[in-house]
């Protein structure tokens, strides 16, 4: 019998006891949060009309901007703005007057909340906020500024309404068995979403007519409980979400999909798939960093060198999402437009590949995000 690793062990039983220590916590949310947030909290809320009308295709696009509104909120207002969408703003700060009065020339509402429920705790205020016109929409998107968004030949609305499903991701998360690092030299590609986990990730959701129709798709968010724990957040809204739209049986994609990777990346040159090696944003998962370096000691050519690097940045994307991962890959070869804003806050080496990743993309858009994420790498303390 294969003896278990002690840092696996010591990971469980921290765990176990990280749940315990919340248990209080988890039952009052569960309880009484969304009962009291509903009764009295939801009442610090603001909620303005714009100058837009709520009909045809509306984008609930959450933004949290302690420093104002940044140029890349504007350009993501301008391709809404583009494909006749309509924006319903959410902010989970406070407004300063200038971009209050900015956004309500450009929305159809403008909404200001506590930062209680994460995103999630956003979306369902806007939702219930158009309750009553939901049904009558062509289509409903969920955008959050989490990503920036840069320049492609086709901007992701347009992608997402071509892609003719009930429900659209930009990406995907665990459609892919979870390996050990260790064990990267036999992870086999086979996506499923069948896997417990399995989900579309919500920085950029687009949602159909067949279930904005569907009068459980509302129940879902009136009774959704909001969390301020990340972790419940994620589990009760973008698995819970994704959950609910296959056990309802709609029809689902992503235009970014990650089942046929495994042959995408075993198609590229020696050189081309050591570049892309080079480039994984790692977050915090040392052991992959420690793994990924060996691997690039070998030769690129030889046909161990490129089955280890071919497998790495599976491994890479398996533990920790294609939109992480691969962003280099993504924005080459998929011409993608989206990039996730966290990695320039976690690691040092994650947050130096996104940035030069950044720097070499082309367009105005890619241009004042890659300004942006100049100014929040600045500010890291291991400078």
């Amino acid at each position: 019998m294969k003896k278990t690793p002690l840092w696996k062990v010591k990971r469980e039983v921290k765990r176990l006891f990280r749940q315990l220590l919340e248990l209080p916590g988890v039952i009052y949310e569960y309880l009484f949060l969304r009962v009291l947030y509903d009764y009295r909290t939801s009442r610090e809320m603001k909620v303005l009309e714009g100058s837009k009308s709520i009909t045809g295709e509306v984008a609930i696009y959450l933004v949290y901007a302690p420093k104002g509104l940044q140029p890349s909120h504007l350009d993501m207002l301008k391709v809404m703005t583009a494909e006749n969408i309509t924006p319903i703003v959410v902010s989970n700060l406070p407004l300063a007057d200038a971009d209050r009065e900015l956004l309500l020339k450009q929305s159809g509402l403008v909404i200001e909340r506590p930062n209680i429920g994460y995103d999630f705790g956003g979306y369902r205020d806007a939702v219930m906020q158009i309750s009553s016109k939901l049904s009558d929409l062509d289509r409903l998107y969920i955008v959050n500024d989490s990503v920036w968004m840069v320049d492609t030949p086709q901007n992701w609305f347009a992608e997402a309404r071509a892609a003719g499903c009930d429900f659209v991701g930009a990406t995907s998360n665990f459609g892919i068995k979870r390996y050990d690092a260790d064990d990267f030299r036999n992870l086999i590609w086979s996506h499923s979403v069948k896997h417990p986990n399995f989900h579309y990730a919500s920085y950029a959701l687009s949602i159909g007519q067949n279930i904005l129709k569907d009068p459980k798709f509302l129940a879902y968010w009136k009774n959704f409980r909001i969390s301020n724990n990340k972790t419940r957040t994620v589990r009760r809204g973008e698995i819970g979400l994704t959950q609910w739209v296959l056990q309802h049986g709609y029809n689902h994609c992503a235009t970014c999909d990650v089942a046929e990777l495994d042959k995408e990346i075993a198609a590229l040159g020696d050189v081309e798939l050591d570049t892309v090696a080079r480039h994984l944003v790692i977050l915090e998962d040392l052991r992959i960093l420690g793994i990924l370096d060996k691997v690039l000691e070998s030769d690129l050519t030889s046909e161990t060198g490129r089955r280890d690097r071919h497998q790495v940045i599976l491994m890479a994307v398996a533990r920790q999402a294609i939109g992480y991962a691969l962003p280099y890959f993504t924005l080459r070869y998929r011409k993608f437009q989206f990039i996730k804003k966290s990695p320039l806050r976690l690691s040092r080496r994650g947050a130096e590949a996104t940035l030069k990743i950044m720097s070499d993309l082309d367009g105005p858009m890619a241009e004042r995000a890659y300004v942006e994420a100049e100014q929040i790498f600045n500010q890291r303390k291991d400078l």
